[in-house]
């Protein structure tokens, strides 16, 4: 090999060794989890158990079916994730399915 052949091997090595140096490194951001009143109460819970969030439901206001209400058409009031259950986080999620027949 040729002093000028492997001139140009180091050269091309030590560009390709600096640039995956100072290239970021490419992390997915986390999926968008809805707010509170963004989306329905199936949709809000659907989204926290695919990010895999221990989804606990609390009712403020009526139960869905019970009530002739289907979870899709209650509300979310409040989203609190803190704290965990072991390598799981957890959502408590609070959920409004008040009736609006009566």
């Amino acid at each position: 090999m040729s002093a000028l052949t492997r001139r140009s091997v180091s050269a091309l090595c030590f560009a390709a060794a600096t640039a995956l140096t100072l290239a970021p490194l490419a992390v997915a951001d986390p999926p968008a989890l809805p707010d509170a009143g963004d989306e329905s109460a199936a949709s809000t819970v659907g989204a926290y158990d695919d990010a895999n969030y221990d989804v606990q439901l609390q009712f403020e206001n009526g139960v869905p079916d019970v009530g002739g209400v289907p979870l899709s058409q209650c509300t979310v009031t409040d989203i609190n994730t803190s704290g965990d259950a072991g390598e799981q986080p957890l959502a408590y999620i609070t959920v409004n399915c008040a009736s609006t027949n009566g």
